[in-house]
């Protein structure tokens, strides 16, 4: 069906203003073909060019009745996802009566039955153009409108939306109840939600905000456990969003829905934000898991100014969203919270940005257009988050805090409950005092890629900072950074400001230094290089580096040098195993450890190779888990890399029955999938999946079980994971993606089983737009790829489909993305080939 495009959006909006949605659904029936469908009315009123002609958006699955100014409309008017409405009058009212399906894909009103306890819980997701799958709609930013729903269901079950939910007290005590959601200020349809069921739920209250966090029933426990932490972050991320930004919470009551099956990480929805549910510790989680936790609740507060209060009017400024939001986020929680994230942004956030922006599928932060909303949602990737986050953190420096926040703040003023452009908002900055900053867009989103930038020595002796473009994508960009020198103790000696351009810039080296290193805080976006004897130097002594920022700029470097077939993986393990042990910030060690075991003994490595580096990786994690403390998060993190890297059956069978535990180690239930999952990827043993689900029966566990039984080292389990995959099934979105991120292993065992399937892999994929749309449509085949079989072959049956100009957008864009790195593990195999024998 078409996606609604930047023309149709435009010229739409010029013809009508809407003014007020009235939402009547019908979650009465969960039986029989209730538990497939469900009654909808929607009522829109709204202003328009008399005569004139539009449309509504519907995506149902039967048309009932439709009345335009009271005045029947042929349901044949409905096509193609669309009710056409003609003859228009100053002021109209369209009513759309239909019946909707519920999703199983977290699109739409989505309905999943938690097999813990067979109770029944409801969610809306309509973000990015899903809002027509539940109700009709004028389905585009630009059309706010004032919205209320009135919400027939079971009367035990919990019900919020985007405003206060009202009971209805004229249904008395009977099976059902009506209740009413009135939110006071105009929504965009994509931020319009529901939740809906026996939810379990804890409320409170901070500054006049009523709170609400809501977790299925069967994680009630576990929300007990997590609730104190949440509202403390949520607490002092109103706090200081307030007192930046200058402009109170404008949507009345705050809750916190962490619902099942949710494809993204978090929606922003104005009074309702949805959050996937495992953000709810069922097992025992690390303090940098909860300080991740942090980061998505503080993105999805600064959206309710940046996005919610003030909306973009089309779908490619969706960059500026997220950007501003993960910005905000990193340093909302750094500066306001006991999470501080900045060191996790530079390893965990900027370390995928920058494998998506040396890749065939890289663009501008900005101005890369968006010709419908189907096209927006395929640069929803880590440009779009990380490198928009870093290039804001640069402006803020450059703007200085004063400029930055005054011209935010009156952005805010301007565009109030509206819609607006980036250049409305850079226009605020030049208001408030910024200098140059068409210059400084041009240079840094309006361009792609990466520079290098480096220290090199010159032929008298000197030094030079030195900026590089990349070859395909020249660019002109200036980096204002600081130029270290560590000593021999891995102090940092001197920390010189340095800004770099077209231009080299002297460097002096003290005395004592034994390396330089551009860009020690971290702070722009670029590939770092280092001089062979910096490198050395640097490599020799990184566990004793003393600034963490620091070292995550080592450890990019030498991800991205992997990455460039610059550095053999072999030499790159060496240096983790010889630094991580003593490394002390948990992120980088969890990134490192799965760095180590997923890449360089795993596409990174001849298949030959790969056990014998998966047992220097478990080694290492033995090593760590050894030295860890009884019952702390480093001995937690080295654990779960000791399962994930073990190859001894009898180990991992004592393990799972709870035997030889290290002391301090618990057998939670996703430490025990994960010892279940190992073991079925080395043996045939489908029955300790059953055993464990008699144990587990959650909907975690149907996930995990999922991952096991696709992981199983037989033609059998590997024929029925693939085709799970390629053609359609039952299967949640959930177990689809467990499916696929177990489907093709890295051992020579698992690459011998499905080499075949990697090669039908790119015709077959392609096939599944015709059944699956949206985030699993863009996901399977992201999950699913087989980046395990390293062979020309595979390569090159991906570019294939990379370029062919029938495949689906979605998996084209896909494909340009995950081809990248596999054309990249094939360079590096086939360069450092006889270093690896």
């Amino acid at each position: 069906m078409p996606s609604l495009s930047q023309v149709e959006a435009r010229q739409r909006a010029e013809l009508i203003t809407v003014r007020n949605t009235r939402i009547t659904l019908d979650l009465g029936d969960q039986h029989g073909s209730g538990e497939s469908e469900f009654g909808s009315i929607s009522t829109v009123d709204f202003d328009a060019t008399p005569g004139a002609q539009t449309f509504l958006d519907f995506k149902g699955v039967r048309l009932n009745r439709v009345t335009l100014n009271g005045r029947p409309i042929d349901t044949s008017a409905w096509s193609d996802e669309r009710i056409a409405l003609t003859d228009l009058q100053s002021t109209n009212t369209v009513v759309v009566d239909g019946v909707m399906a519920y999703s199983s894909d977290g699109e739409g009103l989505h309905r999943h039955v938690d097999p813990a306890d067979g109770k029944i819980y409801l969610y809306a997701m309509s973000f990015l153009d899903a809002a027509p799958r539940w109700f009709a709609c004028f389905d585009q930013p630009d059309l706010k409108s004032l919205y209320s729903l009135e919400v027939l269901a079971p009367a035990d079950w919990t019900i919020h939306g985007n405003g206060p939910a009202v009971k209805d007290p004229s249904t008395g005590s009977g099976p059902l109840t009506r209740w009413t959601i009135t939110p006071q200020q105009p929504l965009s349809t994509y931020f319009v939600t529901l939740i809906a069921g026996p939810y379990a739920s804890i409320y409170s209250e901070h500054d006049g905000i009523p709170y609400g966090i809501h977790v299925r029933a069967s994680l009630g426990d576990a929300l007990q456990r997590e609730a104190d932490d949440i509202f403390t972050v949520t607490g002092q991320c109103f706090d200081y969003y307030h007192r930046i930004f200058g402009v109170r919470y404008p949507f009345g009551e705050y809750h916190q829905a962490f619902v099942p099956d949710f494809n993204a990480g978090a929606m922003e929805n104005p009074g309702c934000v949805t959050f996937r549910d495992s953000f709810i510790y069922r097992s025992r989680a690390t303090r940098a898991e909860r300080a991740s936790r942090a980061g998505v609740i503080a993105h999805e507060m600064a959206h309710q100014w940046f996005g919610d209060l003030v909306t973009m009017a089309w779908w490619d400024d969706l960059w500026l969203n997220e950007s501003f939001a993960e910005y905000m986020a990193h340093r909302c929680c750094t500066e306001a919270t006991d999470y501080p994230l900045m060191t996790e942004f530079g390893i965990v956030r900027k370390a995928w940005g920058y494998v998506v922006d040396q890749s065939d599928a890289t663009h501008p932060v900005a101005g890369n257009g968006a010709v419908d909303a189907a096209t927006a949602l395929q640069n929803f990737d880590g440009i779009s988050y990380a490198k928009g986050a870093a290039v804001l953190l640069q402006l803020a420096s450059y703007l200085g805090d004063d400029v930055f926040l005054t011209g935010l703040r009156q952005y805010f003023d301007d565009h109030r409950f509206g819609n607006a452009e980036f250049a409305q908002l850079v226009a605020c900055w030049d208001a408030a005092g910024g200098v140059d900053l068409d210059r400084w867009t041009k240079e840094w989103l309006l361009t792609a890629g990466l520079d290098t930038v480096q220290i090199c020595s010159l032929a008298d002796g000197s030094r030079e900072l030195v900026r590089t473009p990349p070859e395909q994508r020249p660019a002109q960009r200036l980096h204002a950074v600081a130029v270290a020198a560590v000593g021999d103790d891995g102090a940092l000696i001197t920390a010189d400001r340095a800004v770099v351009g077209d231009l080299g810039q002297p460097v002096q080296r003290p005395d004592g230094a034994v390396a330089m290193v551009p860009d020690a805080h971290d702070e722009t976006w670029a590939k770092i290089r280092f001089e062979s004897a910096d490198w050395s130097a640097l490599t020799a002594r990184l566990s004793r580096i003393s600034d963490p920022r620091t070292r995550v700029v080592i450890f990019n470097s030498l991800r991205d040098q992997v990455r460039d077939a610059e550095l053999d993986p072999q030499q790159a393990l060496q240096v983790i195993i010889d630094n991580l042990g003593s490394e002390s910030e948990d992120v980088i060690a969890a990134s490192m450890l799965t760095f180590a075991q997923r890449t360089l003994a795993g596409a990174f490595a001849p298949v030959a190779q790969r056990a014998s580096r998966l047992a220097s990786v478990h080694r290492l994690a033995d090593e760590m888990l050894a030295a860890a403390e009884p019952g702390s998060d480093r001995q937690l993190i080295a654990f779960r890399a000791a399962i994930t890297s073990q190859v001894d059956q009898d180990q991992l069978d004592a393990w799972r029955r709870e035997q030889q535990l290290p002391e301090g180690i618990e057998l939670d239930p996703e430490l025990r999938w994960a010892v279940v999952t190992r073991l079925c990827s080395l043996a045939d043993r489908p029955e300790i999946i059953d055993e464990t689900l008699r144990v587990d029966t959650s909907a975690a566990a149907q996930v995990n079980a999922a991952r096991a039984r696709a992981a199983l080292p037989t033609a059998a389990a590997k024929q029925a994971a693939y085709r799970l995959l390629t053609e359609p099934s039952d299967l949640s979105a959930y177990e689809l993606y467990a499916t696929a991120e177990a489907m093709f292993g890295y051992s020579a065992e698992q690459v011998a089983l499905t080499r075949a399937y990697a090669l039908r892999f790119f015709d077959d994929i392609a096939g599944t737009a015709e059944f699956r749309s949206g985030w699993v449509l863009g996901k399977v085949p992201s999950l699913a790829f087989p980046m395990a079989i390293t062979e020309p072959e595979v390569l090159a049956r991906a570019d294939r489909l990379r370029t062919s100009i029938e495949a689906p957008p979605v998996i084209a864009r896909v494909m340009a993305e995950e081809t990248d790195p596999l054309r990249r593990a094939l360079a590096s195999v086939q360069r450092f080939a006889t270093s690896a024998n």
